[in-house]
């Protein structure tokens, strides 16, 4: 007994250590088999998700990807999939959350960078967009679609430089692409190279002769650049091509409504809204022909349509607004633009433009503060100045108002100078 005690005491340092540093083989299958139902349950979780997405559940979705996610944490398919799922609900902050923890897990997908990006888009934060599409384009660097959507997004942040750069690359790649040569004529248009635009204009309609699409954009870069009788004929003909191509009627009604045309202008909208019914700038343009024309009532539908579909339109909430002040309902007026600057809280036009309403109803010291917001926002803004001075008057504050008159005749408002004259001039 004592030499089989000795020879256990006996054995080697390092096999002692191996003992109780390592764990034994079954102890590491067991963990392997646990790593592995985690991993199948997340996987079983996500295709029920999947399965709920086909059938329009989002909620019962969100469910499922959840669990997956529960399921196993470092699954990065699982904060994919209920990312896309966010995004689809509008709920962009959270679905941002989880693209970031995705590509955390999965650093390695030019897949998860593409629709990060995508979603980058969305929130016109081009500039990470196009960061995303550099990483995935690393990954996968002649991909065409990758390549296309980055030169989009350079196409959007005013970056045409790098937009003619990618669409260079994919011509050279695919000298046949007709879509690419009217991207390009987009960008050349930007850059104000109407040879060149018509250049890749005339060889898109080479490769693909008698294509709406091509007129329209044809008609795009002539209504740019002040040719509007050669605009007018591009859209006619895309129309003739194709009757049922709604941006074709939508572009023409732009063409109208330059030539003061204001009913034909609608007419064409109306043809556009027809064939799209959820086409919220048509409705959008319609509401501004309708308001020209004294059709407040009209326009305001139109707002309403624009708003219902595209529930971020901040452009469409303000002119809502004031087309409903213009119908004397204040509250729901300023309810609008309220909106608006919430969606929008550094755009400092917007609290100018609430600042107007609030003075124009008598709540001159609601109206200074706006006016004040946007002076910080942008301190060389002039309009802003002037308004603020002329509230300011009204609120019977002749020596601030003045001041500000002041200020904006030296930042070359017109108008200031003239109310310094008649309301000023006594004033030290």
């Amino acid at each position: 007994m004592r030499a089989h005690a000795f020879r256990i005491l006996s054995l080697p340092a390092f096999l002692l250590a191996a003992v109780f540093l390592f764990p034994a083989a079954g102890d590491a299958f067991a963990q392997q088999q646990t790593y592995s139902k985690r991993r199948q349950d997340a996987m079983n979780f996500t295709q029920r998700g999947e399965l709920a997405m086909r059938g329009g559940n989002f909620n019962l979705a969100y469910d499922h990807y959840t669990a997956a996610i529960e399921s196993d944490r470092n699954y990065a398919e699982g904060y994919m999939k209920r990312a896309l799922l966010l995004q689809r609900m509008g709920r962009y902050e959270e679905s941002m959350v989880d693209y970031n923890k995705a590509i955390e897990l999965n650093p390695y997908s030019e897949v998860y960078y593409d629709q990060r990006a995508k979603l980058q888009i969305l929130q016109s934060d081009f500039k990470g967009a196009i960061t995303d599409l550099d990483n995935a384009l690393k990954l996968s660097p002649y991909n065409n679609t990758l390549l296309e959507a980055r030169a989009i997004a350079n196409l959007q942040s005013n970056e045409f430089q790098g937009a003619l750069e990618d669409f260079d690359f994919i011509l050279d790649m695919n000298p046949s692409d007709t879509i690419t040569y009217l991207n390009r004529a987009i960008a050349l248009t930007r850059m104000e190279d109407l040879e060149g635009a018509l250049s890749d204009i005339y060889t898109a309609d080479s490769l693909s002769p008698n294509s709406e699409l091509v007129y329209d954009i044809k008609g795009l870069t002539l209504m740019h650049f002040g040719m509007l009788d050669d605009a007018m004929r591009a859209f006619n003909r895309a129309i003739e091509i194709n009757p049922r191509f709604y941006i074709a009627y939508y572009n023409r009604s732009v063409v109208w409504k330059k030539f003061g045309e204001i009913e034909k202008s609608i007419e064409d909208l109306n043809v556009a809204i027809s064939l799209y019914e959820d086409f919220p700038n048509a409705h959008f343009n319609r509401a501004i022909a309708n308001k020209l024309l004294g059709n407040e009532d009209e326009a305001v539908k139109d707002y309403n349509k624009a708003v219902e579909v595209k529930s971020d339109f901040t452009e469409a909430l303000y002119n809502r607004g004031m087309t409903k002040s213009l119908l004397g309902d204040y509250g729901s007026s300023l309810t609008d633009i309220t909106l608006a600057i919430e969606q929008d809280p550094t755009d400092a036009q917007l609290w100018n433009k609430r600042g107007n309403l609030r003075a124009f109803f008598g709540k001159y010291v609601d109206a200074i503060r706006d006016f004040d917001m946007a002076l910080k926002l942008d301190k060389n803004y002039t309009e802003a100045v002037y308004n603020r001075g002329v509230t300011r008057m009204m609120a019977h504050n002749s020596l601030e108002g003045c001041r500000d008159l002041q200020r904006a005749a030296e930042m070359g408002h017109i108008d200031a100078e003239e109310k310094l004259r008649y309301f000023c001039s006594g004033i030290k």
